[in-house]
């Protein structure tokens, strides 16, 4: 999948004039699910995997929002999109990419995994907290 992406990517950077330029904007998109483990240790690489639906073919994966105050990490999907007239839905759903972690310290640290936005526009967090043992 990644290898396609680049090859649309390439496409779309060298294959076009100026004048065929697509623009392309940022957004969130909300994460399915993530599969974390019960605990941490402390120096140990871990691999995260995200989840989360591509909206349609406009969308690219362009990376995680990744903010880390304390022992608090809040994480969100960020997409790049294509501004153009010719998307359509997405139909190799659902996604997953990967979040190296490495716990440094021995205290819990606690994920806050963004999963959208409700009714009135407020951000929603899915919070799970998880011991760094020995």
């Amino acid at each position: 999948m990644k290898k396609l992406l680049f090859f649309a990517l390439a496409i779309v950077t060298f294959g076009c004039s100026k004048d065929d330029y697509t623009e392309v904007h940022y957004e969130y998109v909300p994460v399915n699910s993530v599969q974390l483990p019960s605990e941490f240790k402390k120096d140990s690489i871990y691999e995260l995997p995200f989840t989360y639906v591509r909206p349609s073919t406009c969308h690219f994966f362009n990376g995680f929002y990744y903010d880390k105050k304390s022992n608090v990490r809040t994480v969100a999907v960020i997409n790049g999109v294509f501004e153009q007239d010719n998307c359509t839905a997405a139909t190799v759903n659902p996604i997953t990419e990967i979040l190296k972690f490495k716990p440094t310290t021995e205290d819990s640290y606690i994920f806050k995994i963004w999963k959208g936005e409700d009714s009135n526009g407020n951000d929603v967090y899915e919070e799970t907290e998880i011991p760094v043992v020995p």
